[in-house]
């Protein structure tokens, strides 16, 4: 059986047949690659600043590698001193990144120019005072892996919705890790390195195994955009573009969820239909502009008004639905008309000019007659229209019988 020590001089004998500056081409290659497909991907025109600090830290990370392979162009501790800090500074790009990607309250950016500075300071101290590529190497790791850690940690925090390619990202952040504490190791308490490009064991896992890790972290990122993509898409096909309230497709959904309650359970269920009283005029005097503007408003009153299971849906033109699951036709009432005062004194402003707007609405609510939504919202409707025919900006309900 042969020894611990005839083992690694067999894989420290194997490591010397990888070109390690070939290893670190295809690194920056990759590198490249992957902030160029980010890049293809995300919507420039949306809020993607999650996204965008991915493309900055792969290209910063791509430009790292190059770098450290253009040694024999220019001074050798001149281009790994730059590799170094471009490097720490892609990976600090990755880390801001996905706390911003992923909304996390951590304050991640502290962190990571803190640890940007102390790459830029091993740098320029082992530059100009101390020419030691082994402690340079050592030191420059060290930094770098408390950035992947804080990486590691941030992926470990990410919501439902994006936890598989987060847990990918952290399994292989975290082997990064292993290998990299591994190099930092060797080179401040082992045989010292003579630079980057040293083919001991444990500088060379680290470099290939990168090839690997950098191009899982950007799958991982790449999925993200993707999935993000897919949940805007499912929202904007159940949304009103102009309003945000739920469009047919949507109160569909909702009123399956709710139909599905009460013949369960008798959960019931109440309807409020709500028109905007005199909308021709406000756009015949206002302008269209205008009254989209006070559609609007008066989605912001309803939902101010409302519980958080309860949805609000545009029928069409300036008509509206609110559907209140689990709640009685005196509830009803009260919210209908909580949601009337409300609008009415909303003054609704526009290129200098106030509006004061009113609606008319009316309730109704499920019963042995009415068991469905259609049922519920017809008989809704016929109250709203009593409404409108007693002198509109006023709540009638519909009879429970």
């Amino acid at each position: 059986m042969q020894s611990l020590d005839t083992v690694s001089s067999q894989l420290g004998e194997s490591s010397k047949l990888i070109d390690i500056i070939s290893v670190v081409l295809v690194n920056g290659l990759c590198s490249a690659c992957v902030s160029i497909a980010l890049a293809l991907a995300i919507d420039w025109h949306r809020d993607e600043h999650g996204a965008r600090w991915w493309v900055a830290g792969f290209a910063g990370i791509a430009l790292a590698f190059f770098s450290a392979a253009s040694n024999h162009l220019v001074s050798p501790a001149i281009s790994h001193g730059l590799s170094g800090v471009l490097l720490l500074g892609g990976f600090a790009g990755l880390a801001i990144g996905l706390k911003r990607f992923l909304g996390l309250a951590q304050n991640v950016e502290a962190y990571a120019v803190a640890c940007l500075v102390a790459g830029v300071l091993v740098a320029l101290a082992f530059l100009a005072i101390w020419p030691n590529p082994s402690a340079r190497i050592g030191a420059n790791t060290l930094v770098m892996v408390a950035l992947l850690s804080i990486l590691t940690y941030l992926a470990l925090q990410a919501p439902e919705q994006y936890r598989s390619p987060a847990r990918l990202m952290a399994a292989v952040v975290i082997l990064m890790l292993f290998l990299l504490v591994a190099r930092a190791v060797r080179a401040l308490l082992g045989v010292p390195l003579s630079g980057p490009f040293d083919n001991a064991l444990a500088n060379t896992l680290a470099v290939v195994s990168s090839s690997f890790g950098l191009v899982a972290v950007g799958l991982s990122c790449y999925q993200m955009v993707m999935i993000r993509r897919s949940l805007h898409l499912e929202v904007m096909s159940v949304t009103d573009p102009l309003t945000g309230a739920l469009n047919r497709r949507g109160l569909e959904i909702v009123t399956t969820r709710v139909e599905h309650d009460y013949r369960r359970s008798w959960r019931v269920f109440s309807v409020i239909a709500i028109d905007l009283d005199h909308f021709k005029s406000i756009n015949d005097t206002y302008g269209h502009a205008a009254g989209d503007h006070v559609l609007r408003r008066l989605v912001e009153e309803c939902r101010r008004n409302l519980r958080g299971d309860s949805v609000v849906a545009r029928m069409g033109g300036e008509e509206f639905c609110v559907v209140l699951p689990d709640c009685r036709m005196a509830d009803a009432m009260t919210v209908a008309e909580r949601i009337r005062t409300s609008f009415e004194n909303a003054y609704v402003t526009m290129d200098a000019a106030s509006m004061g707007c009113t609606i008319s609405l009316g309730v109704a609510q499920c019963h042995e007659g009415a068991t469905d939504f259609a049922a519920v919202a017809k008989l809704a409707d016929a109250a709203l229209y009593r409404a409108k025919f007693a002198g509109r900006n006023r709540v009638e309900a519909a009879p429970l019988i």
